[in-house]
């Protein structure tokens, strides 16, 4: 399976949830902010198989921003939402991208991205 780009600018929760991807044997990268998330897409956007997103990451640009460069580098990247506030998936979300609802337990979420993976 290849690597999963983790953009969630709440260093807690993103420890949290890369915790439990990493617990299922699977390849984590964090970034915290849209900066460090589009560096390693422009390097390595090919090496990501699943992007999971938090929708609002403070100050400049979405999630929903962060998933359209990284379909434009990569288009069979497999998107992951995560946010309260969902309403907005169909209008700014890539096609066929998926919406986690927060809150949920990072177990949770690490055994949807499993079997996203393996489907």
């Amino acid at each position: 399976m290849g690597q999963i780009l983790l953009v969630e600018d709440e260093t807690f929760i993103a420890e949290m949830i890369q915790d439990a991807l990493e617990e299922r044997g699977l390849a984590v990268k964090s970034a915290h902010t849209d900066r460090s998330a589009y560096a390693l897409l422009e390097g390595e956007a090919r090496s990501f198989e699943v992007l999971i997103a938090d929708v609002n990451l403070g100050p400049g640009t979405t999630g929903f921003d962060v998933a359209r460069r990284a379909r434009a580098l990569h288009p069979d990247l497999k998107v992951v939402y995560i946010s309260g506030h969902a309403a907005h998936l169909q209008k700014q979300g890539v096609e066929g991208s998926v919406m986690f609802p927060k809150p949920f337990y990072p177990d949770e979420l690490a055994d949807q991205i499993v079997a996203l993976m393996e489907h």
